[in-house]
């Protein structure tokens, strides 16, 4: 009876330290490392901590398939505008989680007299913007009272964040405030985000 007890204790040592030595799989921003042998052409998972060997080639995919998806589903009440540039207002906020991220911003907005312009961006920090959108609201040839615009942008949260909506009007506005009647935020979580350079000068 005590080399059977002895046995199961050896047998749930070895499950948890298992269980240990693969948490980091996939890793904090849902990315599975692995490495493939050159010559077997056999792939093997490696720990986000781990390198592949000479012999090997090192290859990533994302678990989510970039089907991770994050909103802000909107707000109420309206934002009135009132900053003028260089100043910027906040209008919203989405959180996410440490990972790389596609984000778009889409958002409705109205001027009920007068003419200006109305410029938004998402930003990812200080002095970075994922998307910047501008819009000549009023009545001037090609101008509206009611637009809609949205931008689309990349950004690496190694350690989460906030994605936030700021908006501003150029100096020169006449008229009515512009007000942000309707906006959302969505992030896609994608795979790591990699600058390549296309070799044109």
């Amino acid at each position: 009876m005590k080399k059977r007890y002895i046995a199961i204790a050896v047998i749930v040592v070895v499950i948890g330290g298992a269980a240990v030595a693969y948490a980091a799989i996939p890793d904090s921003k849902g990315i599975i490392h692995g490495c493939r042998n050159n010559r077997t052409g056999v792939l093997r998972v490696i720990d986000s901590g781990q390198t592949c060997l000479s012999s090997e080639t090192a290859l990533d995919w994302v678990q989510s398939a970039g089907f991770e998806v994050y909103r802000s589903f909107g707000f109420s009440p309206p934002v009135e505008i009132t900053a003028v540039a260089p100043a910027s207002q906040h209008v919203m906020t989405l959180t996410l989680q440490p990972g790389s991220y596609q984000v778009t911003t889409s958002l409705e907005m109205q001027k009920d007299s007068g003419n200006g312009d109305l410029v938004c961006f998402t930003t990812a920090g200080p002095g970075f913007a994922t998307s910047v959108q501008r819009a000549a609201m009023g009545t001037d040839p090609g101008d509206s009272r009611l637009l809609s615009m949205s931008g689309t942008g990349l950004i690496d949260f190694s350690g989460g964040g906030d994605s936030e909506l700021r908006c501003r009007q150029n100096a020169g506005a006449t008229g009515a405030n512009p007000v942000v009647i309707e906006t959302d935020i969505t992030a896609v979580r994608i795979g790591t985000i990699s600058q390549h350079e296309d070799g044109q000068g």
